[in-house]
């Protein structure tokens, strides 16, 4: 996910052309109070004229739970635009921030006429983390389940230093003190089925740390990562994607599980090395989200049926 400051033609232009697999037009921290007009509507153009296929297209608006106002003009304008996918919701505190969203969406995208919304919640508090799994539920029960809805939650980013700012924790380069806080995140995500995005790498120049960033990221359970600046993307995705050691491995244990299966034995032994790993039901389901995160980044998967055990 790369931020593009919603204020500047000169980098919104430059942003088609990346390898993003997600392009957010913010309005929110990188545009001053008095550009917000001109960005809405530099924004609503840039998503008009964004040539398709292409990353997925989001915008973060201007935070419901701060100067109602703002987000309320913001989704006025952006709201229409029939490219846009995505809107990111900054400091999200309580579920109303999210039902005056899907109250405009409603109001300004017809289900009939547009696809649904998927709405990104940040992070950014103490309190917004303790009640998030709170907020995400009682969004869902208000959404009937034989409707299709104007717009849903779809994942949580985690706002380092926002989050830093609100709590008085100190930011080291360990990222010791926010282990919790990300890995509460993490869970709280996948406890809903929601995707979960890691906190930005401020230090973009440092291509080493920003690699280090993705690795506990991922180990955390993170399916993606932030990006503010171009040079970012291309390492975050090499971290996020299975490598193919990986892919080769999940196919590997999902054929021979499925093999024993067939043979009636339940369960198989994978030799690695001088090691013997039990695959069991579990480790298939590790294997099958390896291999959809590699179909999803259309990375080829051997056929490895015809390999020796």
């Amino acid at each position: 996910m790369l931020y593009v400051p919603g204020s500047s033609e000169k980098m919104i232009k430059k942003s088609q052309t990346s390898s993003s697999d997600c392009i957010i037009f913010d309005l929110e921290d990188s545009v001053a109070a008095h550009r917000k007009g001109l960005a809405r509507e530099t924004v609503f153009h840039a998503l008009e004229a964004a040539a398709r296929p292409g990353p997925e297209l989001a915008v973060r608006i201007n935070p419901p739970s701060g100067d109602q106002t703002l987000a309320a003009d913001d989704l006025d304008v952006v709201l229409p635009a029939r490219q846009l996918e995505t809107i990111v919701v900054p400091k999200v505190e309580h579920e109303d921030d999210i039902r005056f969203i899907i109250a405009k969406a409603r109001a300004l995208r017809p289900a009939q006429d547009y696809q649904p919304l998927d709405l990104v919640l940040s992070v950014e508090s103490a309190a917004s983390l303790l009640r998030m799994p709170e907020i995400i539920e009682a969004i869902r029960k208000e959404t009937p389940a034989d409707s299709r809805p104007s717009a849903e939650i779809s994942a949580l980013v985690f706002a380092s230093e926002d989050y830093c700012a609100s709590t008085g924790i100190i930011r080291t380069r360990s990222r010791r003190e926010l282990l919790f806080p990300r890995a509460h995140m993490a869970t709280i995500a996948k406890a809903h089925n929601l995707a979960a995005i890691d906190m930005v790498c401020i230090d973009y120049k440092d291509m080493a740390y920003l690699e280090e960033e993705c690795d506990d990221g991922k180990e955390l359970g993170y399916d993606g990562k932030q990006a503010i600046h171009p040079a970012q993307v291309e390492p975050i995705q090499h971290k996020f994607v299975p490598s193919k050691e990986a892919i080769r491995r999940a196919a590997k244990i999902k054929h021979l599980y499925e093999r024993s299966v067939s043979e009636h034995r339940g369960a198989y032994g994978l030799q690695e090395g001088d090691s013997l790993i039990m695959i069991d039901a579990p480790m298939l389901l590790q294997a099958e989200a390896t291999l959809s995160k590699a179909r999803a980044a259309r990375l080829a998967i051997p056929d490895v049926s015809k390999e020796d055990d």
